[in-house]
C-alpha cells in the first residue's frame, strides 16, 4: 500500500510587538489499495482581533472511501408465514440538500433520483411447534447476517395488491431507431421507477407499437434490463408485463423475537429498507 503525505498551503500569523508568521500546509494523505482512503484538507480561517491581531488559518477534513463494485444481488426470498399482521408501512424517502438564505429563498439539491423505501411488517403469532415459522424466519435473519445479505420482497403478497408485484403492458419507454436497451419501469401514478428484480420466466411479454415480441427478437438480463438485437422503430412505444420483488435488507443487526406463550412467538415491528438495482 503506497502513501503519499503533501504540504499546501495553510497559513497561521501573529501580529505584536514582535510579529510572528509561521506557514503550515493543506496536507494530502493517499493510501492506494483496495479500499483506497484519502484524507484532503480543505480551507476554513478564524479571526481574533484584540490589542496584537490574531489570525490562525483552519483545516475542514474530508474523509473520501473508494468502494469497489456493488456484491451480487441475492435471489433468495422472504418468507412470509401466516402470522402476517396489520398494518403495513410503506415510508417512501428521499435525500434533499436544502440550503436557506436569510431572505427566505432556498437553493435545493437532490441526490437521489428514486426513493429507498422504508417498510414495517408485524407478525402477531409465529408457531414454534412442527410447523416451525419462527425457526424459519429467525433463521433466515440469522443467515442474512442483519443487515448484511439482501433478499428479495414480494410486496404484492405482504400488501394483498397485484399492482404492487405485477404490471400488465406497463411503458418502458418509446424507441428512437438507435437505442436498445430498456430498463423494466413500474409507474406509480404520475412517478416511474425502476423495479427492483424480475426473473427471466416472469418476463411475460414484450410489445412494440402494439405488436407482440418473438422472445427471439431481445434478451432479458436480471435484474431490470431487456436489450433488443434490433433497436426499435423512433416514435413505437415499448411495453412488458412482469411480475417482481423488492430488493430489500434487514434495516437493523438485531431483532427481538418474542415469546408470549409456550412455542408461540411474536414480532411487533421487523423493519426493512429497499436497496436499489
Amino acid at each position: 500500500m503506497a502513501a503519499r503525505l503533501d504540504f499546501i498551503a495553510t497559513e497561521a500569523a501573529a501580529k505584536g510587538t514582535a510579529p510572528a508568521r509561521v506557514n503550515l500546509a493543506l496536507a494530502e494523505l493517499a493510501a492506494r489499495g483496495t479500499p483506497s482512503a484519502r484524507l484532503a484538507t480543505a480551507a476554513a480561517e478564524l479571526v481574533a482581533k484584540g490589542v496584537a491581531p490574531l489570525r490562525v488559518a483552519c483545516i475542514a477534513i474530508e474523509s473520501l472511501v473508494v468502494v469497489g463494485s456493488a456484491p451480487a444481488v441475492s435471489t433468495e426470498k422472504f418468507p412470509l408465514p401466516p402470522g402476517l399482521a396489520w398494518s403495513v408501512h410503506v415510508a417512501p424517502k428521499f435525500k434533499t440538500r436544502v440550503a436557506s438564505h436569510v431572505s427566505g429563498r432556498e437553493i435545493r439539491t437532490a441526490w437521489q433520483q428514486y426513493a429507498i423505501y422504508d417498510l414495517t411488517l408485524t407478525f402477531e403469532v409465529l408457531r414454534g411447534d412442527a410447523n416451525q415459522e419462527i425457526q424459519t424466519l429467525m433463521g433466515f435473519f440469522l443467515a442474512r447476517q442483519g443487515q448484511y445479505d439482501t433478499f428479495l420482497l414480494d410486496l404484492g403478497a405482504v400488501t394483498r395488491n397485484v399492482a404492487d408485484d405485477t404490471v400488465t403492458q406497463g411503458p418502458l419507454g418509446v424507441g428512437d431507431g438507435t437505442t436498445t436497451v430498456f430498463t423494466l419501469v413500474r409507474t406509480v401514478g404520475e412517478a416511474v421507477e425502476p423495479v427492483g428484480y424480475v426473473f427471466p420466466a416472469d418476463l411475460m411479454s414484450v410489445f412494440v407499437a402494439g405488436v407482440l415480441q418473438d422472445p427471439a427478437s431481445y434478451v432479458f438480463s436480471a435484474p431490470n434490463t431487456l436489450t433488443f438485437n434490433t433497436a426499435p422503430a423512433s416514435g413505437s412505444q415499448i411495453t412488458a408485463s412482469f411480475r417482481y420483488y423488492l430488493i430489500c435488507r434487514f434495516a437493523a443487526d438485531t431483532q427481538d423475537f418474542e415469546e408470549f406463550m409456550a412455542n408461540l412467538w411474536s414480532l411487533h415491528e421487523l423493519k426493512l429498507t429497499t436497496v436499489l438495482p
